[in-house]
């Protein structure tokens, strides 16, 4: 499977907000759903192989690169997380959560059934 890193990401982002109705800020450590794939929306292989895998929030999509949102175009937020191994994935936040205990592996949060 292909690596994919920052540079990689094409779509307008914004790396710097801090709107109170957002759900996630840059530096945010979220952890992605243990049920990715059951989620209701559709989301490739790459994005489910991160499954209870802890990243940290730097960007997200924006419909100019300036704002969250504008007043005409209604758009859903779609967080970009980094992984320690320098991977990313572009989620939509009910994918994404910032409560997890720490210091689980990915492996043991999924054999634990914990989010």
């Amino acid at each position: 499977m292909k690596s994919f890193t920052k540079k990689d990401i094409k779509a307008e982002t914004i790396t710097d907000w801090n709107h109170f109705n957002c759900k996630f800020l840059p530096g945010d450590y979220v952890m992605v759903s243990k049920t990715i794939s059951k989620s209701g929306h559709w989301e490739s292989k790459r994005l489910q192989s991160f499954a209870a895998h802890v990243g940290r929030v730097f960007a997200a999509s924006s419909p100019d690169g300036k704002r969250m949102r504008d007043g005409t175009h209604r758009q859903w937020t779609k967080y970009y997380v980094e992984f320690d191994n320098g991977e990313v994935g572009g989620f939509d936040s009910l994918n994404l959560t910032k409560d997890f205990e720490p210091y689980i592996t990915p492996e043991e949060r999924l054999a634990r059934g914990t989010n």
